[in-house]
């Protein structure tokens, strides 16, 4: 992470709370790096389509999440917001994607692998997507 990046999450965000800087580098520290969320991203596009993101990042992920900037835009979104607020900020998703990211991410949270499934995720992706879902949820996207 370098020294703007972490400068911009110090701004005030949308509900006017200032983050901390000491908060802001033990959250970065347990997050994914940007190289194995732009990695993962990519297998699971390589393996399964350009359009595989859709399930969880809404319309705008299609054509191999180029609507959103390519894969290292989002995997770089995905390892330095601190929340999923900003996550959705940083990309512009629209309010209902967001809600429905956030949908995914509870449902992971509560052990909900049916939820998953019903996205059309199958059974020999649900380790590997839970896995790296429940890594997010670990260092507080959701708070």
């Amino acid at each position: 992470m370098t020294k703007t990046n972490i400068t911009k999450l110090l701004l005030n965000d949308n509900n006017n709370r200032v983050t901390s800087t000491a908060s802001a580098r033990r959250t970065f520290s347990k997050r994914p790096p940007v190289e194995e969320t732009a990695s993962f991203l990519q297998s699971l596009l390589a393996s399964h389509g350009p359009n595989y993101l859709e399930k969880l990042f809404g319309s705008k992920a299609r054509d191999a999440l180029e609507p959103l900037g390519g894969v290292e835009k989002v995997a770089i979104a995905l390892s330095e917001s601190q929340t999923i607020e900003d996550f959705g900020a940083a990309l512009h998703l629209m309010r209902s994607d967001l809600e429905h990211l956030r949908s995914v991410f509870m449902a992971v949270e509560n052990g909900d692998l049916g939820m998953l499934k019903s996205l059309g995720i199958k059974d020999s992706e649900l380790g590997d997507v839970k896995f790296f879902l429940e890594k997010l949820v670990n260092t507080g996207f959701l708070d």
